[in-house]
């Protein structure tokens, strides 16, 4: 990690665990009202096609926004292992540092903005 003081990387470490915190809690949350969802009693009392789409609507829409927050998760812990690793803050495709402002933005950023930016052309 040449480019990231370790107090720099401390304050990104102990943002990145709060964020952690966070996502969990609301994965949690997302799981328990799913399972109570009005969408969910709805279901079972559809009466017309209309608000058969709603329901399925509503329930995509629960599902996908806990996709997001398991994807998140999963960039995080990730982050959090190359810090372990001591491969946090180094681009997985040049092995050049990733700027620290860049980091700050984004703690879970696996490549430098010039990398990143041939990745999402491709």
């Amino acid at each position: 990690m040449p480019n990231i003081s370790e107090k720099e990387l401390n304050k990104i470490r102990n943002s990145l665990l709060e964020y952690k915190k966070q996502l969990q809690q609301e994965i949690h949350d997302e799981l328990i009202k799913e399972g109570s969802s009005p969408a969910l009693s709805l279901a079972g009392k559809v009466h017309d096609k209309q608000e058969e789409s709603l329901s399925e609507m509503l329930t995509e829409i629960n599902l996908g926004l806990l996709k997001q927050h398991q994807h998140e998760l999963k960039n995080l812990e990730a982050a959090l292992r190359r810090m372990e690793d001591g491969a946090y803050g180094i681009c997985i495709d040049c092995d050049a540092p990733i700027a620290i402002a860049r980091l700050k933005a984004n703690p879970t950023a696996v490549r430098c903005i010039s990398c990143q930016a041939k990745h999402e052309q491709a």
